[in-house]
């Protein structure tokens, strides 16, 4: 879900020319615009001091129970900045403080100063306890927060931090203002026992030294509706129906529902954040037409939706309008086809326009020709396994057998150590041991191969994991191996 008001292009957000790249709004660094802190208020702030780059050093431990040094990894060392310590604090905002935050959030997205409205939508919609903030001189500079969720991993769900509204101002930029904020929430989600961290990445760069690995990968579609013949009669046994708001919460969600316990990555947004969503104010349309919100009945149960804008695109009489598809989630593989057949019929479109699709989408081979579905591929999820151990005892395996992997992570380092992995027809174990390793890796590659949707020998092969004993990839491959790739729906 995308609850805030804060939707619009990140300076140098697009990608491609139709695209609106809506990942990544939420954990964005901007520095190109020449911003000023924004006062939270009456009162000046005397915030709890943040913990800074290093101070665990002493604490860390390499795996096998060896002592490290701060940075120390087997694939990428952690690198000091050379720059100044943050001046910033860290702590929780106050309700009083939303204003100030959104603010700052917004103005780093480039979206101006929020009205009342749209500081109430967004209050209404996140978890202000989880919402901090990096104040200089009682002074506003930075942003982070995190949704709770239940995340599907294979054989299933595991608590996850749905990490969002990441911003810093370019006043302050390469002060470790980033550094202290992700350091204060990944000590917050882990004393609240959540095994993993998520989050969407404007920027490549940024995440992979905080432990973050790409662990879902997803597709931009374009597909021009005079090449979308299908393949195959339509065989459509259900109606669909346009629906309100309100009946789209109900119904949105008994779909979901129905999809997130078989797709690894699928969160669970609560209500709160549907409504946030489909309330669909005039700012977050960005040139297109208010939502239809359409959904596929059989026997009066709704087994599958589809929500869109219309962007006008016509000229001179030409009636070449694109349809923009924001949602499209099936329960039946005959909802799938058949939604996919309405979105490419409705009159007055010359082409659908479809984001944050997953790369094992069906849909090129329902069509006659498979190349009209265009689908260009780019990083998507960005996971952190905030608590290994749990993290891989939380999920199911593939073939039986056991597998010892050591981890190495500097930013977090209770979790640097060596795992048995082993899983029976008993089910899946984890826990730490001395045994040998079959396998070396640093925590951000660990977290890349978590669901399935990358392989062992692939990073093997890219020089980051390190194989200690031979067939251990091959084994660990046979072990990760998911029936379907991971894909994650959700805009949070």
């Amino acid at each position: 879900m995308r609850p805030l008001a804060g939707r619009g292009e990140p300076a140098g957000g697009h990608r491609s020319g139709d695209r609106r790249h809506r990942r990544g709004h939420r954990a964005l660094v901007l520095t190109g615009l020449p911003l000023s802190p924004v006062h939270a208020g009456g009162e000046q702030i005397r915030a709890d001091p943040a913990r800074q780059p290093g101070q665990a050093a002493a604490h860390r431990r390499r795996p096998g129970g060896r002592p490290a040094q701060a940075g120390q990894g087997f694939g990428k060392p952690l690198q000091g900045t050379g720059i100044r310590p943050a001046i910033a604090q860290v702590r929780p905002i106050r309700p009083q403080e939303l204003g100030p935050y959104v603010t700052v959030m917004r103005r780093t997205f480039g979206q101006g100063v929020p009205d009342a409205a749209a500081v109430e939508r967004i209050r209404a919609a996140i978890e202000l306890e989880r919402t901090i903030a990096a104040f200089d001189d009682g002074n506003v500079v930075g942003t982070a927060g995190a949704n709770t969720y239940q995340m599907t991993v294979p054989g299933g769900s595991l608590p996850t931090a749905g990490v969002t509204m990441v911003t810093v101002l370019t006043t302050h930029r390469r002060r470790g203002i980033l550094t202290s904020l992700m350091r204060h929430q990944l000590d917050d989600v882990h004393n609240r026992g959540e095994p993993l961290a998520a989050l969407y990445a404007s920027e490549a760069p940024i995440y992979g030294r905080f432990g973050y690995g790409i662990a879902i990968f997803a597709g931009d579609l374009q597909i021009p509706r005079s090449r979308a013949d299908f393949l195959k009669p339509a065989q459509i046994g259900g109606q669909f129906r346009f629906v309100d708001a309100e009946h789209a919460v109900t119904a949105f969600m008994q779909v979901w529902e129905r999809v997130r316990p078989g797709q690894p990555g699928m969160l669970n947004p609560p209500a709160r954040e549907w409504r946030a969503e489909l309330a669909d104010p005039e700012d977050h349309r960005h040139g297109g037409s208010p939502h239809y919100r359409v959904v596929y009945e059989v026997d009066g149960t709704a087994d599958g939706f589809a929500l869109y804008r219309i962007r006008d695109n016509h000229h001179d009489g030409d009636f070449a309008s694109t349809l923009m598809l924001e949602q499209l989630v099936a329960a039946t593989a005959d909802a799938y086809e058949a939604l996919w057949r309405y979105c490419l019929g409705v009159d007055l479109t010359a082409r659908v326009s479809a984001d944050n699709r997953p790369v094992d989408e069906p849909l090129p081979f329902l069509l006659k020709d498979a190349r009209a579905a265009r689908m260009l591929v780019s990083d998507a999820v960005w996971l952190r396994l905030v608590d290994v151990e749990a993290a891989l005892a939380g999920r199911s395996y593939a073939s039986v057998g056991r597998l010892v992997v050591e981890v190495a992570d500097t930013f977090c380092p209770w979790n640097a150590g060596r795992y048995e992995i082993s899983y029976s027809p008993q089910g899946s174990h984890c826990q730490r041991t001395t045994a040998p390793a079959d396998l070396e890796l640093d925590v951000d590659v660990l977290a890349a191969l978590y669901l399935g949707g990358n392989r062992f020998s692939t990073l093997h092969q890219a020089r980051r994991v390190n194989e200690l004993a031979p067939g251990a990839i091959a084994r660990a491959d046979a072990m990760f191996r998911t029936d379907r790739a991971p894909w994650s729906p959700s805009h949070f």
